[in-house]
């Protein structure tokens, strides 16, 4: 196994990670034996072979024809994308992990300059920050600054090395820029299989797949509680705040210096991490009296001198103090309506009707289910009414619908006949009922041409037509002796022109509210209205 790779880009500051293997004989699958073939291999072996077919007997196949929640198509049904496969993945892993050095490379000494290992390099960084800062034109320029200081400088002094120094001699190389280059251009590759760096890559790997799931652990819970409103009240008085704060700075955040503030922010955040200037704030901390919480108490010690809330419920009881946000709402409420079927015998007087049941649905002459001939569906009694699951009764009785006129005409429910207020309904039994009644009207015993006539005197479509004399043969029209109805209103004609069917309703209303929990599921027979 080679050393190192001199032109891979790795992290080689920490050492070779170690293996430790719970069986002397290693799997196939292992990561020795995955990384001991070479990349040069384009056909996989019998095990990647059969693994690969047992894992398309268990994954389920991508339809062509699915599509995600903005209701384009899914991009893994792509053909330009190749599906799941244990090969390629296996192959791509080692073509990513020879590659990722560099990244590796970057966070190692992005780590070491911001930790004070070389206080040069990071006070470097302070006067370049500062510079940027107080003057922000100067972004433009620092991409062209890293390209030449850090990429093509290196490159040029990679080619023209200084020469090589003898024993006898103790000068410092002395680098010539004259004449031609001396040694080859280099050129990043990616670390081989079989070198210790592309171990090397690999611990790397894994400690920042841990390092990343340990922070995304870490937000979750300390930001979750705060916005989630599991705690309704914490969340209101976070979003009261931001909501205040977002007002604010869309109004005055052109008059914050915000050169000043990053200035100020980034140094102190930089020169926080000095160990000096650590260990003077511990130091403060301990002497102040703030460094180890008593044993109940919920108080971090990140700011000296000051009791930060350490969890959301303290969090909860010291903003209490600033915001009192009531989140008691009232809750939804809705009307609900259940209707009183009765029914009539035929050929029994109009006073002979019976209760029949309490329906959800008003069974009028055009329902789907009187259509189809069922029976009205419901319960006999008001007592087994109940609400709508995840609802609970707020009024204490149903209150009777007496303007029967406003859900009849809602509906568009026709073939029936309905009191209208202030209006006698003369020859029938419903004179001295209680109201809001709601009656079927029987078959017309006229003819059909007598009806048609009549219907559209009703709906005035049309006017009537003055009879003459004689009809176009000579002869006497027929309804010359026949006295034309008048033009009045349709549901006021109908009780006393075709009397009462068989079936009459009325509907009666309750209001009712969200339960915050709701009940086991239970059978109703009450629907939601608008309310």
């Amino acid at each position: 196994m080679d050393e190192y790779t001199p032109e891979a880009l790795v992290n080689r500051q920490e050492p070779i990670p170690v293996f430790s293997t719970p069986k002397p004989r290693q799997q196939s699958g292992s990561p020795a034996s995955l990384h001991s073939r070479s990349s040069s291999q384009s056909k996989s072996s019998l095990q990647d072979r059969l693994f690969a077919k047992l894992l398309q007997q268990v994954i389920p196949h991508d339809d062509e024809d699915e599509t995600d929640s903005s209701g384009d198509k899914a991009f893994s049904t792509s053909p330009k994308r190749p599906a799941f496969s244990l090969p390629t993945m296996t192959n791509n892993f080692r073509r990513f992990n020879a590659r990722i050095g560099v990244v590796f490379l970057f966070q190692n000494r992005v780590e070491r300059l911001l930790s004070w290992k070389k206080p040069t390099h990071t006070l470097s960084l302070l006067f370049v920050y500062s510079f940027i800062c107080l003057d922000p034109h100067l972004l433009l320029v620092l991409p062209v600054v890293v390209l030449l200081l850090f990429i093509m400088v290196p490159a040029f002094v990679a080619r023209h090395p200084p020469p090589p120094t003898t024993s006898t001699s103790s000068t410092t190389p002395y680098y010539s820029y004259d004449g031609p280059a001396l040694a080859p251009a280099r050129t990043i590759r990616p670390a081989p299989e079989t070198s210790k760096d592309f171990f090397r890559n690999m611990r790397d790997l894994q400690n920042c797949m841990a390092d990343f799931s340990d922070i995304h652990d870490a937000t979750i819970a300390v930001f979750a509680p705060l916005t989630n409103f599991s705690n309704e009240k914490l969340s209101s008085t976070i979003f009261l705040g931001c909501t205040i704060a977002t007002v604010v700075l869309f109004i005055s955040a052109h008059l914050l210096p915000l050169r000043l503030v990053l200035l100020a922010g980034g140094n102190a955040a930089i020169l926080s991490s000095h160990p000096t200037i650590r260990q003077f704030f511990q130091d403060i901390v301990h002497d102040v009296g703030v460094g180890t919480p008593e044993l109940g108490s919920p108080v971090s010690e990140d700011v000296p001198g000051v009791s930060v809330p350490a969890t959301p419920s303290a969090a909860m009881s010291a903003m209490e103090s600033l915001a009192d946000i009531s989140v008691d709402s009232d809750p939804e409420e809705r009307e609900v309506e259940i209707f009183e079927v009765q029914h009539r015998a035929p050929g029994t007087s109009e006073s002979g009707w019976e209760n029949f049941i309490f329906s959800p649905l008003p069974y009028d002459p055009l329902s789907p289910s009187r259509i189809a001939g069922d029976r009205p569906r419901g319960c006999r009694f008001f007592e087994d009414v109940r609400p709508p699951y995840g609802w609970a009764w707020k009024s204490k009785k149903w209150e009777l619908d007496l303007d029967c006129r406003e859900w009849v005409v809602e509906r568009m429910i026709t073939g029936v006949g309905f009191e209208i207020p202030g209006v006698t309904a003369e020859g029938n039994a419903i004179t001295d009922e209680v109201g809001g009644w709601v009656w079927d009207l029987p078959p017309s015993p006229l003819s059909r041409e007598d009806d048609e006539e009549i219907t559209t005197l009703a709906y005035g479509d049309l006017q009537p037509e003055v009879p003459t004399p004689q009809s176009k043969g000579g002869s006497i029209s027929k309804n010359t002796d026949k006295e034309k109805p008048s033009a009045r209103d349709w549901e006021e004609a109908a009780p006393a022109s075709y009397g009462i069917g068989e079936w009459r309703r009325r509907r009666w209303v309750r209001v009712v509210q969200r339960m915050s929990l709701p009940p086991p599921e239970v059978v109703t027979y009450s629907t939601l209205g608008h309310g």
